[in-house]
């Protein structure tokens, strides 16, 4: 009885005695781009669950090929890592994905107008078409952004809605109908401001922020069938490569529904990682308290993770899509985010927080340098998001308490020589000379080393620049 472990024994020390385990699946006669220094390229990969067996020819991988592999033969296409979005609102973003019109790869206004009335002519007339973002005045040849009657022409017949960032909205003549703008008492969420002629009539233009135009849009969209649309959303990523994002902030409880009920039919295709934000103003502290008193800090299945507090932890802390300085916020709401970042720290909650301006992170570092008197916030993964206007002292603070920084390549970062330079606005002054994030990038010695990024699809990519201890940094592309 004791010979057969001790023959086991030898014979795995015989010589030329292999045992290689069957895969899964093998991939082979591709091109696989393996971001090893040492062999950049290979021609196949096997896989055994969630495992890499072995990357390299086609011949080393017939020794992973047993009964119940399954080979699939490439025909030279290209395999690259799976991308992971740090900081992608996909699970709200991808519930309106086939109701939406994106503009983002047209370059002419005219263009992007037959877009969005062939858009139209596809859907009943009660109906709504809608372009949220993701286009720029300035990408067009025309040089300027719509206007009501390039509105009206293009979709005469149905309610027609565009967004421009966070600023302003239009609507055309059927959305002013739709909407009541020109009837007493029209029914807008709080924040949305109605421009209007010297007549008292709606001109369509719209301003309001974040939470408003959030508001209406949903209002809009109420005909989405939002679980195939998220479906569809998450299809297209992975055509691009994503494999996985984090959700910093998917808004009240009913938005992440859909994402359960597609893991609990084993129709999720990409992992998810969320996290839970304050929807409430004032008293976020104790809310949150509420919420957290059944949960771990973090909790991963394997599709889908909870990982902590974000993106707006406190309101009245959040400057919202603000650019230039001035931002202050209450003592009040400096007390509440101690209050909530003590919270946190106390049950080891990973967060992400957001702050456009170096005034609202210099706020925020004031918070947390008080908290991390009494608790090291180094393994935490707290990080800060986007920092558009981030200075090298703030970079040096978040430094000092091991916070990462998680950057979203918009107004602070360069465009391609290529690209026509963007004018800035009001609301968007010109970039710094030096965006933030390049400033960290330099550090490379520095306790924010270098992080890699590759955009895969969508929007403006985002890097995730870790603490010394994290283990991945990320990229971004979406909505």
């Amino acid at each position: 009885m004791r010979t057969f472990p001790l023959l086991l024994s030898l014979l795995f020390l015989l010589p030329g005695a292999t045992f290689a385990q069957d895969a899964d699946i093998v991939l082979r006669n591709g091109l696989l781009l393996t971001q090893d220094p040492k062999s950049p390229r290979a021609t196949a990969i096997a896989i055994h669950g969630q495992r890499i067996l072995a990357v390299g020819t086609d011949r080393s991988m017939e020794q992973h090929v047993g009964p119940g592999t399954k080979v699939i033969d490439l025909r030279q296409r290209t395999v690259v890592p799976g991308l992971i979005d740090t900081h992608a609102h996909a699970i709200r973003g991808g519930q309106t994905y086939t109701f939406e019109t994106y503009w983002y790869d047209e370059t002419s206004l005219a263009a992007a107008l037959t877009k969005l009335g062939r858009d139209a002519w596809a859907r009943p007339t009660d109906q709504w078409v809608a372009v949220v973002g993701s286009w720029h005045p300035e990408q067009f040849d025309e040089n300027r952004a719509p206007n009501r009657a390039d509105l009206d022409q293009a979709v005469p017949n149905h309610p027609a809605y565009v967004q421009y960032l966070y600023d302003y909205a239009l609507v055309n003549s059927a959305g002013v109908e739709a909407l009541g703008l020109d009837k007493p008492g029209a029914q807008l969420p709080q924040g949305i401001t109605v421009e209007r002629d010297a007549n008292g009539q709606a001109t369509g233009h719209l301003s309001g922020g974040i939470a408003p135009f959030n508001a209406l849009f949903a209002r809009l969209s109420q005909s989405t069938d939002r679980y195939q649309s998220l479906k569809a959303f998450f299809s297209d990523l992975n055509a691009r490569g994503v494999t996985g994002f984090i959700d910093p902030s998917a808004g009240p409880p009913e938005a992440y529904e859909p994402l359960f009920l597609m893991r609990d039919r084993s129709e999720l295709t990409l992992r998810a990682g969320y996290r839970i934000p304050a929807v409430i103003n004032g008293g976020e502290a104790e809310w949150f308290r509420h919420v957290m008193a059944y949960r771990p800090p973090r909790h991963d299945d394997g599709q889908v993770a909870f990982l902590g507090l974000g993106e707006n932890l406190v309101t009245a802390m959040n400057d919202g899509v603000l650019m230039a300085p001035g931002f202050k916020p209450s003592p009040e709401a400096r007390s509440e985010l101690v209050k909530v970042a003590r919270f946190a720290a106390e049950r080891r909650i990973p967060l992400e927080i957001h702050a456009y301006t170096d005034d609202a992170a210099s706020a925020i570092l004031d918070a947390f340098e008080l908290v991390a008197r009494d608790h090291d916030l180094r393994p935490l993964r707290w990080s800060i998001a986007h920092l558009n206007t981030g200075s090298d002292r703030t970079l040096q603070r978040m430094a000092r308490l091991g916070l990462a920084y998680s950057v979203q390549m918009g107004p602070s970062s360069r465009p391609p020589p290529s690209t026509r330079p963007i004018r800035p606005t009001l609301r968007h002054p010109r970039r710094p000379s030096v965006p933030p994030w390049l400033s960290a990038f330099r550090w490379q010695a520095g306790p924010i080393p270098r992080a890699s990024a590759s955009p895969a699809c969508g929007t403006p990519s985002s890097i995730t620049l870790p603490a010394s201890r994290w283990p991945v940094c990320a990229a971004k592309t979406t909505t």
